[in-house]
């Protein structure tokens, strides 16, 4: 039952933890009104909780308002440590597929113990294919830039080698009860991963690229030096990473295992059913959250300042609880925190020794465990673990795995859903004026470049330059006269008279912290010109039906079987009952007809009728194959990003009508139900709109707008620049050196022309080798051959089918379904009156609206929405109490049955079916293996040939520079917020002036060396003065 504290006067649920973080505190958000100077300036807050490490070391969980997973950074001086950490290397093809192998390592090592035999051979399969990968990281940095055969080589290599561990994955699931598993998923996603890298065309692969910084202490000759890892740019914002994260880490500093984390089920099902369990139990929460009488609020405390600054301060609605972690003068006096008695210790040489010397002694007795940093105390009869370690004369306690895991789902579920969905609808709006400020300005120095180009092309070779090359345009703005704002965009000054860069370039310099990131970052595409440009989104728009359909290639075969009977159902449905006759598919033949007046409810004209019918069928097969993960992933999406999610589907449904409306022809082909049809037409478009004004650079829009400005350029200095020069120097000393650089030009614009059309050539000569083998041929192979291994599997094996059956007849669930039922406690009136809006005008009108909309709503929630909802449930409970018992001995006679007539079929005939069953799949590999071999080699040969030819043709472009160490904090500014610093170091502080800056807190302090004070403190942990109250307050039931 969940306890609550008073603190700062407000009622706080409070979170059990064992051991509560270091230092914890709240940071607020700081919104720039969309009318004031301040437009786009938006700065999200955060919760920020930190842990001590052994060996000096640090984790800050940071729970931030615009992301929906806690993000981690750790702060360590061990290089070794930083290898085991999953995440993407982007710089480096053999670190990437030995990182996504990895992943399956953490994830097999968090399933329930003890592992079968299948999950253990999956398990050192994974391990043995990343030894043989880890073989290649020394060649991988031996290949020199420009040997493009050497490298395609090294492709070819560690592909081969993903695709024999998937072909030795595959013959394990002639187990009819196993499948190809996660380790097929994530072997699939590396083979895609590496066939797509695209190597850096500047810079060989370094041992930085690939995440190995075990020789950066010595080339920093002696000074300290801590790594910082950033799970925002290695693994962003990905639950399943945060928890092998999570996982990790407790491993490598010797955190007690969550069970949360370590007790993850294999089964998909099972995972299916424990994601049910917490949906069910979060909608009861947040019913019983909307139905208390006294909620636990978001105290919102917004400063709104002249220049259109707001400074948004959320302070949660729940309290830490738990012992702190301090340092504590030794043992005894740690245990005496936690328990409140003083039983002296003992010692054992094991934990069940331990356990044996603690059974006869009262609570609060405690024994320390020989050569282990390990306590085991007697808590309300029962044991509690402890883990520690010793810093500078003092011991510190660990947490608990499962506090970090506690603490990573509070950071997600942090917000209430209008508080997040509030936040970042704000932060949509308040990023357009930011969006036109960055287009503009980057056109704005783009073009002032290419002008200082052309000046440089028409002076170059001359000795007296008439007209100078215009320098670059500098700002000189007083510190108090800046805009956040400007201060962002690097235009601006701070407090202490210097550049964002120059201040946080000057910090770095004097600090320990080296990022844990690549040396080089990706080259960008190879030609950004409207034709590949268009090829890359058809390519994706096409991926997308090939990816799908190659995950699953069985689901995948029937979903293009359903495509042709939907499209043919329309375009050719005497011919397609002619063929289903002929197999004898009568039923098939009845849902001709419903096809038809689908697609016409669709659309309108034959080809559209049949596209909206053969894609709703694929789309159907598709998501009915993968049916649990569709159903977590979509609830999830709509659970944690539904600001996200509402302004997408907005603007996919928006552009999609204006495009109809806008091409008559488009509009004709719309059914009577047209909405599937415009999200479909703007889908793309949508995600693209959202994308470039949350994350604006160099995109399709920009890109192209640079493109045609670039080309612009060429053709003025071939058919400009020789006039221009002559106006200067005149015909013999302007214009004819003029016409020669010209002709310069114009052999370098041919040169690159013929590169890009050959390449784009190339690049189509390679779709039948990737996109069209993977569709009609591996995809429909692959699914008959294991449609085939498991049907032999099946018939080959009753006794394990049988086995199933009787896990299933047997296994724990509730029996009384009924006795949890009760009617929703939202049933009845509530005021329409509040407080809407902080302007007391606006207010009075949304209360005199409310007044009118309010008791109808009211009216149709008690009497049609609640009752279905109960009703429905109502139902469920009821119609369980009956198929439970008879699914249950169903099950169970059929089990009895297989079990027992197995005993004799599997070790007679059904050898053959087991032997059928492999010899499928080995000759499935064997055939898969030679087609992969001769479909690598062509596009190796191909890869090689566009490389080359880019090479020949943009060489002198090829201008590409390392990260620097500040780059990391100027792509975001806050990142240096959220790193332990001093006062005088307080970046945010400098960006506002005095009055604005008073309001915040100091951010990113260091808990070794500014403990936090006691009014930060009580935001987020409970302390001895707070006062406790009972759960009954909160609710209208006190049974709930």
């Amino acid at each position: 039952m969940a306890r609550y504290r008073i603190v700062d006067g407000t009622p706080r649920e409070v979170i059990p933890l064992q051991i509560k973080p270091a230092a914890h505190q709240e940071i607020p958000s700081i919104t720039g009104s969309i009318i004031s100077p301040e437009a786009g300036a938006m700065l999200y807050g955060y919760y920020s909780m930190d842990y001590r490490l052994p060996g000096g070391d640090m984790l800050r969980l940071l729970a931030n308002h615009n992301q929906k997973t806690v993000q981690i950074l750790l702060l360590t001086g061990d290089a070794q440590k930083l290898k085991q950490l999953p995440g993407t290397r982007q710089a480096s093809l053999v670190a990437n597929a030995i990182a996504s192998i990895h992943r399956y390592c953490i994830r097999s090592e968090s399933y329930s113990k003890p592992r079968t035999a299948a999950q253990l051979a999956k398990f050192n399969l994974a391990k043995k294919t990343i030894q043989r990968l880890s073989r290649l990281l020394p060649a991988e940095r031996a290949v020199p830039v420009g040997d493009w055969a050497a490298y395609e080589a090294l492709r070819h290599q560690v592909i081969t080698l993903i695709e024999a561990c998937r072909a030795e994955n595959r013959l394990l699931t002639t187990n009819p009860v196993l499948s190809e598993g996660w380790l097929e998923t994530i072997l699939y996603e590396a083979r895609q991963e590496a066939q797509h890298f695209e190597l850096n065309r500047v810079f060989p692969v370094s041992r930085l690229d690939q995440l190995d910084f075990t020789e950066v202490k010595s080339r920093r000759q002696g000074k300290a030096t801590t790594f910082i890892w950033d799970s925002d740019i290695h693994i962003g914002h990905n639950e399943q990473a945060l928890h092998d994260t999570l996982s990790m880490i407790g491993n490598l500093y010797g955190l007690l295992p969550a069970s949360s984390l370590t007790q993850v089920p294999a089964n998909r099902f099972k995972r299916l059913e424990t994601f049910l369990y917490k949906l069910w139990n979060d909608g009861h929460h947040w019913i019983n959250h909307l139905a208390s009488r006294k909620k636990l609020p978001h105290t919102i405390d917004t400063d709104n300042h002249s220049n259109g600054l707001s400074v948004l301060k959320i302070k949660p609605y729940y309290s830490l609880g738990g012992i702190p972690q301090r340092g504590y003068a030794n043992v005894a006096a740690l245990v005496h925190s936690l328990t409140g008695a003083h039983e002296p210790g003992k010692t054992a040489p094991s934990l069940d020794e331990a356990q044996r010397l603690l059974t006869p002694c009262p609570n609060g007795s405690w024994v320390l465990l020989d050569n282990q940093s390990r306590i085991l105390i007697r808590v309300n009869d029962d044991w509690l673990q402890l883990n520690y370690f010793e810093e500078d004369g003092l011991v510190y306690p660990l947490p608990h795995g499962e506090d970090l895991f506690t603490l990573s789902q509070l950071s997600k579920q942090h917000l209430y859903l209008p508080e997040k969905f509030k936040l970042h609808t704000r932060a949509f709006f308040s990023k357009i004026p930011l969006f036109f400020s960055y287009f503009f300005n980057s056109l704005k120095t783009f073009t002032q470049a290419l002008q200082r180009e052309f000046h440089q092309h028409v002076h170059e070779g001359h000795v007296v330059l008439d007209n100078p090359i215009p320098a670059e345009e500098t700002r000189t703005l007083h510190p108090l006269l800046n805009s956040l704002q400007d201060i962002l965009n690097g235009h601006g000054l701070l407090a202490t008279g210097q550049t964002l860069e120059e201040f946080v370039r000057e910090k770095i310099a004097n600090s320990p912290y080296v990022v844990v990131r690549e040396q080089h970052r990706p080259s960008p595409p190879a030609y950004d010109n409207p034709l590949h440009r268009s090829f890359h989104v058809l390519r994706h728009i096409a991926g997308f039906f090939v990816d799908t359909s190659e995950r699953n290639p069985l689901v995948g075969t029937l979903a293009m079987a359903a495509y042709l009977y939907g499209g043919c159902a329309v375009l050719a449905p005497k011919a397609l009952t002619a063929v289903l006759t002929k197999l004898h598919l009568h039923g098939l033949i009845r849902g001709i007809e419903p096809t038809q007046a689908l697609g016409h409810w669709m659309s309108h004209g034959p080809t559209s009728e049949a596209i909206s019918a053969a894609v709703t069928y694929w789309q159907g097969i598709i998501v009915g194959g993968d049916l649990d993960q569709f159903f977590i992933k979509a609830v999830s999406v709509l659970h944690e990003e539904p600001a996200e999610v509402a302004i997408i589907v907005a603007l996919a449904l928006g552009l999609g009508y204006g495009l109809s409306r806008l091409i008559p022809s488009l509009q004709e082909e719309m059914g009577e139900f047209p909405y599937p049809n415009y999200a479909a037409i703007g889908a793309k478009g949508g995600a693209a709109i959202y994308d470039t004004v949350m994350y604006p650079g160099d995109d399709w829009l920009l890109g192209s707008l640079k493109w045609l400005l670039k080309t612009g350029l060429s053709f003025a200095k071939i058919m400009i620049a020789p006039f221009v020069e002559a106006s200067h120097y005149g015909y013999r000393e302007g214009f004819l050196p003029g016409l020669k650089k010209s002709g310069r030009v114009t052999l370098n614009v041919v040169k690159r022309t013929v590169a890009a059309l050959l390449d784009l050539v190339l690049a189509v000569l390679t779709i039948p080798f990737l996109e069209i083998s993977a569709l009609f041929i591996h995809v429909p192979f692959s699914g008959l051959t294991n449609l085939v291994s498991k049907t032999m599997a099946y018939l080959g094996n009753w006794q394990i089918l049988g086995q199933v059956l009787l896990d299933f007849a047997e296994r724990p669930s509730e029996q009384a379904y009924l006795r949890g039922f009760r009617l929703s406690p939202l049933y009845g009136f509530s005021s329409p009156f509040g407080l809407y809006h902080d302007n007391k005008v606006l207010n009075v009108l949304c209360n005199a609206g409310m007044l009118f909309l309010w008791p109808p709503v009211q009216v149709l929630k008690n009497l049609l929405v609640l009752p279905f909802i109960d009703g429905l449930s109502f139902f469920a409970r009821a119609a369980l109490i009956i198929i439970n018992p008879a699914s249950r001995f169903t099950a169970y006679v059929s089990g009895q049955v297989l079990v027992k007539a197995g005993l004799l079929w599997d070790n007679s005939i059904g050898l053959l079916f087991q032997g059928a069953a492999w010899l499928t799949l080995s000759c499935s590999n064997l055939l898969s293996t030679e087609a992969s071999e001769i479909r690598l080699s062509c596009l190796e040969l191909l890869q090689t040939v566009r490389h080359h030819l880019h090479h020949w043709a943009f060489h002198p472009e090829n201008h590409e520079e390392p990260y620097r160490a500040e780059s990391y904090f100027l792509e975001e500014p806050l990142r240096f917020e959220r790193l332990p610093h001093q006062e005088d170091d307080c970046l945010m502080k400098m960006m506002l002036n005095k009055q604005q800056a008073a309001t915040l807190p100091l951010l990113g302090k260091h808990p070794l060396r500014s403990p936090p004070q006691s009014r930060n403190k009580q935001a987020l942990s409970d302390d001895e003065s707070e006062t406790l109250l009972p759960p009954q307050l909160f609710s209208n039931n006190p049974a709930i």
